[in-house]
């Protein structure tokens, strides 16, 4: 976008009255170091234990950052040449297809081709993969033989031993991201498990950080009795503080010589619930209607009218969805958006939107957890996408 910045000449010339000034705040997407908004000390963490060969369970709500988190690590990890593999378990629908990918993933991590070929006949004796190159990319393509697709767990361990055994021949350093850890259980149950626990536990050149986005699921993975239990710390992603929004949020607008009010940043943080992706998504639609307007000046009543045109743009798909509910899970809701987690279980509130009892409460709850419609942080219910929140309100008036 094209922004004219007035009063500045040299010899009465402006030499550049114009700048091209993308919008700063990105969403729905993976974002890069100078789009990152605190978490150094996650961040430092888990360069730290990836490049010691640490196993780390990155635990978070889904849209608080944890993907943007892993891809600013790895970016930092490939600065001290180590290599990286992300290999996102829930893209898979069989076991078989998902050790396909992670063997070719950790090879093209490992590469070139022409280094690495020698390395895995020295190793693989049970499988035999079909491998090739993609002509227009040139990147390694992983196929397995049919007894390997038909009997996946026969082969499983060699393959989660690969990434060792190339790091240590090749003298490098590799950390691996299993993203959406939890779907591991689609596929075979703790077989999986067993098989990954097994092999990882004894690969000292390679860091894993396994990241779910479901954390009461990924608890329940590391808990006594499950081949993960103790098997490395759990990082628990917690929202990022106002504090650290509001410096970054003002720091962006103040450059495009944009004041924007201390109430408007506020009220933008309180809408979005502090969870990054719709602090991202509010201040997007803020900074172009800004610009479009012109406004050298926020204030609360602007973000006001970037909140109603999200809320009415999304006025159709939140209908659907209401119209999906039952009349106890509609109240409940209610509750949750015009009262707060904290208050669900309290008699005066259960009898103020009809809600039953506490048990039926914790069902209702369950329920709608399961539909993705809310989740839990910290032990409270929130919603997933706190515009539906503010359109329930608004329904309500």
């Amino acid at each position: 976008m094209s922004i004219t910045l007035p009063g500045v000449t040299l010899f009465g010339v402006t030499p550049f009255s114009v700048i091209d000034m993308e919008n700063p705040f990105i969403f729905g997407e993976i974002i890069g170091q100078q789009h990152f908004v605190d978490r150094e000390r996650e961040l430092a963490q888990l360069i730290r234990d990836l490049s010691d060969g640490q196993k780390v369970f990155l635990l978070s709500p889904r849209r608080f950052g944890k993907s943007s988190l892993v891809a600013v690590t790895f970016l930092q990890l490939q600065k001290r040449y180590v290599r990286t593999a992300l290999v996102p378990v829930s893209s898979y629908s069989s076991y078989a297809q998902f050790l396909e990918k992670f063997s070719e993933k950790v090879l093209r991590a490992a590469g070139p081709w022409e280094r690495v070929k020698g390395f895995i006949g020295g190793f693989l004796k049970n499988v035999r993969p079909r491998i090739g190159l993609n002509p227009p990319t040139g990147e390694i393509v992983v196929g397995l033989d049919v007894r390997a697709r038909s009997e996946p767990a026969a082969v499983a361990p060699e393959i989660f031993a690969m990434p060792e055994e190339l790091s240590r021949k090749g003298g490098f350093r590799m950390a691996i991201c299993l993203d959406e850890f939890q779907q591991i259980s689609v596929f075979d149950g703790e077989t999986v498990e067993n098989a990954i626990r097994n092999e990882i536990q004894r690969q000292r050149h390679v860091g894993y950080v396994f990241a779910g986005s479901q954390p009461s699921v990924m608890e329940e993975m590391l808990s006594s009795g499950r081949p993960f239990h103790k098997a490395g710390p759990a990082v628990f992603l917690d929202k990022i503080p106002a504090e650290a929004w509001t410096e970054f949020i003002t720091a962006r607008f103040r450059a495009v010589r944009t004041k924007i009010s201390a109430a408007a940043v506020d009220h933008l943080l309180a809408a979005a619930d502090l969870i990054p992706y719709d602090i991202q998504r509010i201040a997007h639609e803020l900074w172009d209607y800004a610009q479009l307007k012109k406004k050298t000046h926020l204030d609360l009543g602007d973000v006001e009218v970037v909140l109603d045109d999200l809320v009415k743009g999304q006025a159709h798909y939140f209908e659907r969805l209401w119209e999906q509910l039952s009349s106890r899970q509609r109240a409940l809701l209610q509750a949750l958006a015009q009262r707060g987690p904290g208050a669900l279980l309290s008699q005066s509130v259960r009898e103020a939107y009809s809600l039953g009892p506490a048990s039926t409460v914790q069902k209702a709850l369950q329920a709608l957890d399961a539909q993705d419609i809310i989740d839990r942080y910290r032990s409270a219910y929130f919603f997933l996408d706190p515009l539906f929140a503010i359109w329930i309100r608004r329904s309500m008036q």
